[in-house]
């Protein structure tokens, strides 16, 4: 399982909310991973001031005496501080995502240097930082490099091909597409052989 990190957060945050509002329990254990230092004391803080309310008031009996003076059992304490966690991860979801995002490039750029550094002579050092990422599970950029003269190739191959499509003859086309399900064909054998 993944590291637990910011930005999975906000959709733990709401399961356990709904948990708490369908009247299941949600392990005490949760707090430390759902909620930073400030929250946590808040948590503690609701509880205290509910502990001081039972020492100054009778349990009350009604709906109403609970709201007017402020009674609330542990779970509605903990459900009141996870919304308002939730409702503070919601409202700085972008820069949790952006930070996240800035701390996998810099994981990724100290796999692909010590990769680089670490090629031995007669190694190309590019690969190697490139074969670090893969293994550390980043996604490597496959894009081939192409000259100016490379790329003017592809484009007078692709307009000679479209030209040539366009004065086939219904036969032709026919033999054309025949041969490319052929291909296809060939190809999706290929590749379940080394499943």
């Amino acid at each position: 399982m993944p590291k637990l990190n910011d930005t999975h957060l906000p959709e733990r945050l709401k399961e356990a909310i709904k948990q708490l509002e369908e009247g299941k329990e949600v392990e005490a254990k949760k707090n430390k991973t759902l909620l930073n230092a400030k929250q946590q004391q808040a948590l503690v803080d609701a509880w205290d001031k509910q502990q001081e309310l039972r020492k100054q008031h009778k349990p009350p009996k009604t709906e109403e005496e609970k709201k007017k003076i402020g009674w609330k059992d542990k779970r509605e304490v903990r459900l009141d501080i996870y919304k308002q966690a939730h409702k503070e991860l919601m409202d700085n979801i972008f820069d949790i995502h952006l930070r996240q995002l800035e701390r996998e490039e810099a994981k990724a750029n100290r796999v692909y240097l010590k990769g680089y550094f670490s090629a031995k002579d007669g190694q190309d050092p590019d690969s190697v930082g490139k074969i670090a990422l893969a293994r550390a599970g980043f996604m490597v950029a496959r894009h081939p490099k192409m000259s100016k003269r490379d790329r003017e190739i592809m484009e007078l191959e692709d307009g000679l091909r479209k030209r040539f499509e366009a004065e086939m003859t219904d036969e032709e086309r026919e033999e054309r597409e025949w041969l490319k399900e052929i291909e296809k064909a060939e190809e999706e054998g290929r590749k379940n052989r080394f499943k």
